[in-house]
């Protein structure tokens, strides 16, 4: 039994996707070392444990920042609006807090009598 023939392998020539003149090679060759040299500064920077996690930890470091940041307009925004609505219930009813506010100061002024007393 024959067994069939392997059709020959192009030549580079035939290829589609060897350069045909000599500026296709200049330009291919040019484009060829622009991606090894793309390649390698990938790898390198992998390779470069400690600047790779200086890296991560000055990322972490912005996003920690960042949601402090957002947190702070958070609660300064709730304060506010707790500070505007404590401000409004004691308009709308002042003489509860100036009765407590005057048990406040009688009890200070005892304490600090009893003291000088004592």
């Amino acid at each position: 039994m024959s067994t069939p023939k392997e059709s020959p392998k192009e030549s580079p020539e035939e290829s589609e996707e060897f350069p045909r003149s000599p500026e296709e090679a200049r330009v291919d060759i040019e484009l060829t070392r622009q991606e090894l040299g793309d390649t390698a500064q990938a790898l390198a920077h992998k390779l470069n444990v400690p600047a790779r996690a200086k890296e991560q930890a000055q990322q972490r470091a912005a996003q920690v920042k960042g949601q402090a940041q957002q947190r702070a307009t958070q609660v300064k925004g709730q304060l506010k609006h707790g500070t505007a609505k404590a401000t409004e219930i004691v308009r709308g009813n002042p003489v509860p807090f100036i009765v407590s506010g005057a048990v406040v100061a009688v009890a200070v002024g005892g304490v600090i009598t009893w003291k000088v007393r004592h």
